[in-house]
């Protein structure tokens, strides 16, 4: 599905088989015909949907109007992509109510932004082949920007300067699931927009990027029968054992590094480093090395626990996080770490570029291409994900405090492409050569990248290399 960062089946495969190939700490259940055909039956459904709330619940999640909405898409597998729109809006809708102290005002906005969703949908769905149609995604991000340098330079007396600011910060975290709502449009086969709705912003739940991407791609992994749907199912029930696994490790894995040691977290250490006082060497890489391990257990937390309840909806949708420890490559760690956050830069940067230009230049082509996405659309994301700092500093002072991120955004995209453009040589034999000694060299790059990967904006870019000298026992 990706040129430049591969998502292709050679490369989200299972290792080569080993001595302990067969091991599964937990059993491939959907592989088993009995449990199956019980997961088809009333009891079985009722089954997995008791474990997967036991499940929920243990993740801290609000497991009750889940389940309920899981239940529902269960029972009435016909109505699935119905429900899922109404499970989403009543999920919108009712948050809203619960959790701001003027529910009336945030559900205009949202019913604002869910309006412009539609009318954006409706007129690239009307004319496909019109300037606006061939151009929808260019003019929608383009747009924005707009609106974000109007809300950041009114003067703040003014009176729709609030409720500027307000949409557009709303706008931001519907932004990429109306995107792919509008790649979905340039298709014959799109689904009306009363579907489309359904992927903004989930039940299941995401970030600003969509998890499992849009209707398109639901389109693609939904379940057609029951016994597709009883595969899923136990498939979404396994990833969310996995999810509980790993949250149990990571109680352990806290109290370890943090607690039976005195290992400062990165944050403390950078705190320390800008302070000028002189950690020692390893002490920094061991802060780095413990953050850098703690952002991969946490994400897939997390993304395990979103593709689990997509599952069980009936969407057999990739994981989030795949193996990334396992990668041999940059771009194929960068493919398995954060896969719909990758999806979604090569689908609004990567592709457009690759697509259009330097077509008698495939080298110059992927750079450009690569750059277009983990460089400028990765800033173009965060930037646009942190817009409370534009509206608190400034835009000026916002992205002066972005320089550190910029330059992560340019050393990622570097990396990236000389990753792509080496030439692949034959595997070597034995696991050290051939496995184990590629893993750790794309580790080791991804931990001295986690320098710079920091979107706090706490220090300035100065200090970020203070911190990166430490690291080989030079105090500047």
């Amino acid at each position: 599905m990706s040129v430049s960062l591969p998502t292709t089946p050679r490369e989200l495969a299972p290792l080569p088989a080993g001595a302990l190939a067969n091991f599964r700490l937990i059993p491939r259940i959907e592989t088993y015909p009995a449990v199956v055909a019980f997961a088809q039956t009333l009891a079985g459904k009722l089954v997995l949907l008791a474990l997967f709330g036991l499940g929920l619940a243990y993740n801290h999640q609000s497991w009750e109007p889940l389940i309920l909405f899981l239940a529902l898409i269960t029972f009435l597998p016909g109505q699935r992509r119905i429900l899922l729109t109404l499970s989403t809006l009543a999920f919108a809708f009712l948050v809203t109510w619960t959790s701001f102290k003027r529910p009336l005002y945030v559900v205009t906005l949202l019913c604002l932004t869910l309006l412009l969703g539609a009318f954006l949908f409706w007129s690239a769905a009307r004319w496909p082949r019109s300037w606006y149609g061939r151009n929808t995604i260019l003019i929608f991000l383009s747009g924005f920007a707009a609106l974000v340098l109007i809300a950041a330079t009114a003067p703040q007396n003014v009176w729709f300067s609030h409720p500027l600011w307000d949409f557009t910060y709303m706008l931001s975290t519907y932004m990429w699931f109306i995107g792919y709502s509008l790649l979905d449009a340039k298709l014959e086969d799109h689904d009306r927009f009363g579907l489309q709705l359904g992927c903004y912003r989930p039940f299941w739940g995401s970030t600003n990027t969509p998890f499992a991407k849009g209707a398109a791609y639901l389109r693609r992994i939904e379940a057609r029968n029951a016994e597709q749907l009883a595969i899923t199912q136990l498939k979404g029930l396994k990833l969310l054992a996995w999810a509980s696994l790993i949250s149990l490790f990571s109680n352990f894995y806290q109290h370890y590094i943090y607690e039976s040691f005195p290992i400062p977290t990165y944050s403390q250490a950078l705190s320390l480093s800008a302070s000028h006082v002189h950690l020692p060497w390893y002490v920094c890489w061991a802060s780095l090395i413990g953050n850098f391990f703690g952002g991969i257990i946490s994400l897939s937390i997390f993304g395990h626990t979103i593709i689990a309840c997509c599952r069980m909806a009936g969407f057999n949708a990739l994981r989030n996080t795949y193996r990334p420890l396992s990668s041999r490559t940059v771009a194929e760690f960068f493919n398995r770490y954060y896969f719909y956050f990758k999806e979604l830069l090569v689908d609004f940067f990567f592709y457009p570029i690759f697509l259009r230009c330097f077509r008698k230049n495939q080298k110059l082509r992927l750079v450009v291409s690569i750059f277009a996405a983990a460089c400028f659309g990765n800033a173009f994301y965060h930037f646009s994900r942190d817009l409370n700092l534009v509206y608190s500093l400034g835009l000026a002072r916002a992205l002066q405090g972005y320089q550190v991120y910029l330059f992560y955004c340019f050393a990622l995209a570097t990396a990236i492409s000389i990753s792509r453009l080496r030439p692949r040589s034959p595997m070597p034999p034995g696991f050290i050569r051939a496995r184990l000694l590629p893993s750790f060299s794309v580790v080791l790059v991804y931990c001295l990248l986690d320098v710079f990967g920091s979107t706090e904006r706490n220090y300035p870019l100065t200090e970020h290399f203070r911190f990166f000298a430490h690291l080989f026992n030079l105090n500047l």
